[in-house]
């Protein structure tokens, strides 16, 4: 017996349950309310205001990385097996279902909430909800994977948790080649229809190698040696290929993930959730500011003492646009007036400051006139700074790129060496280029900070 799911990316995906155990569990997981909730949560947010096929969701993207993951897992045995060592079948299974269960921590909008959340004092990101609603003790995970092996929940909560790698295995879910990104850089250019940010998937598995590198490099007075893990490295040959790989990644932020529209609407969709926090711990009043239901998710979780799992988990993308209409009766003029304009896509007005030239100088001297010339309108709401957005070679939402583990590495000769030591390519696209935007609730304000009228 089997289980078969077709996917745009990776064709049929089979899961073989009467002879694979791990399979199985994962089939079981796949049916629990929690991953289901992911159907309702979109890979890409807001993007589809943007890209109108960018529909797709973190249920069809779960299960995509947990297929890669176990070529990945493939990749550890061949080459464990290469250096005469035998791999470890229990930490591959942790490896296989963490990589299913990566994104169940994924609030509404996913960054946008997260950075909602961080904006308000709650410093809990995505990766932390995973984790405790894997350890949740009345929710539909937790007894599949105790089930399967007692004490097989913390191993999971834990790698998903740890920010440095211990072993290879880890590599799965955290490493330059994890089974994430290789599962959405290519669904997501699907997607969302742009041409570029291709990658070369079936060299690039290829010619993974593992290799041991240095984590960090201890402090001159401490007297041990550097940290090192196996991680995942390509062979010299296929560094073309890794060059690619990594210029889809810099495509698809500077197109997709940071398109101007895309950050716009973002910017909207966390004044109404900050708006919607603020009323919540209004008591009775809450539901007439908000136009809200009294018992709505969105006031049980933003209400006092709200952020639990239960509530977490009511929330997703689908409640929110639900509400739009609700919302629009709101006595707050805020949150009626911005549920409005999302319901309608009546969006703000953009002002790039790159419009103004490439000149870092010219930039920053015209941002630092509009911040002057719009100042109250700025601290009221109806003008957005967007100052934040940048990209690199490494850029990565969610802002790890600075751990060694999450650069790719190529081997040269026995020793991996990062690539931008050795690709000239790589190395001029190292320094990252910022974004400055403006968005205007009113076009006529836009375009008197970009000193013209009448252009859209």
């Amino acid at each position: 017996m089997s289980k078969r799911l077709r996917d745009p990316i990776h064709g049929l995906i089979v899961f073989d349950i009467e002879n694979q155990e791990v399979d199985r569990l994962a089939w079981r997981l796949i049916d629990t309310p929690e991953f289901q909730r992911l159907r309702r949560i979109r890979q890409l947010g807001v993007s589809e205001f943007t890209f109108p096929g960018a529909v797709h969701t973190r249920f069809a993207h779960s299960i995509g990385v947990f297929h890669v993951a176990r070529t990945l897992v493939g990749v550890i045995r061949r080459e464990m097996t290469r250096n005469g060592e035998m791999p470890d079948e229990r930490k591959c299974d942790v490896a296989l279902i963490a990589a299913l269960l990566h994104d169940l921590g994924h609030g509404p909008f996913s960054h946008t909430f997260e950075g909602v959340q961080e904006a308000r004092g709650v410093k809990k990101r995505h990766e932390q909800w995973t984790a405790e609603i894997i350890r949740n003790e009345t929710g539909g995970i937790r007894p599949l994977l105790e089930a399967f092996s007692p004490g097989f929940t913390e191993k999971i909560a834990l790698l998903l948790e740890k920010e440095d790698p211990e072993d290879i295995y880890h590599a799965v879910v955290s490493s330059s080649f994890d089974a994430d990104r290789l599962d959405y850089l290519r669904r997501d250019k699907l997607m969302t229809g742009t041409g570029a940010g291709g990658i070369d998937f079936d060299w690039l598995i290829e010619n993974i190698r593992v290799a041991p590198i240095v984590l960090d490099v201890p402090d001159a007075e401490d007297e041990a040696s550097p940290r090192k893990v196996p991680t995942f490295c390509l062979d010299r040959k296929a560094q073309p290929a890794a060059e690619q790989f990594l210029l889809a990644r810099y495509t698809l932020h500077e197109q997709v993930y940071f398109h101007k529209t895309t950050r716009c609407v973002e910017k909207m969709i966390g004044r109404l959730f900050r708006g919607i926090a603020g009323a919540a711990v209004a008591g009775e009043e809450a539901a007439r500011r908000t136009g809200l239901p009294p018992r709505h998710p969105l006031l049980r979780f933003f209400g006092e003492g709200g952020e639990t799992v239960e509530n977490y988990l009511a929330l997703d993308d689908m409640l929110v646009l639900g509400a739009l209409e609700v919302m629009t009766q709101a006595e707050d003029l805020d949150i009626s007036g911005m549920a409005r304009r999302l319901r309608g896509r009546s969006l703000y007005k953009t002002l790039d400051t790159a419009e103004f030239g490439a000149d870092k100088g010219a930039q920053a001297m015209r941002k630092r006139r509009i911040e002057l010339q719009f100042k109250d309108q700025i601290s009221q709401g109806t003008v957005i700074l967007d100052d934040k957005a940048a990209i690199g070679i490494y850029s990565e939402i969610g802002g790890d790129e600075e751990r060694m583990h999450k650069r790719l590495h190529i081997l040269d000769g026995n020793s991996p060496k990062e690539i931008s030591t050795l690709s000239l390519l790589i190395k001029t696209l190292e320094t990252k280029k910022p974004f400055i935007r403006f968005y205007f609730s009113e076009t006529a304000d836009r375009d008197k900070a970009r000193g013209t009228k009448g252009r859209t």
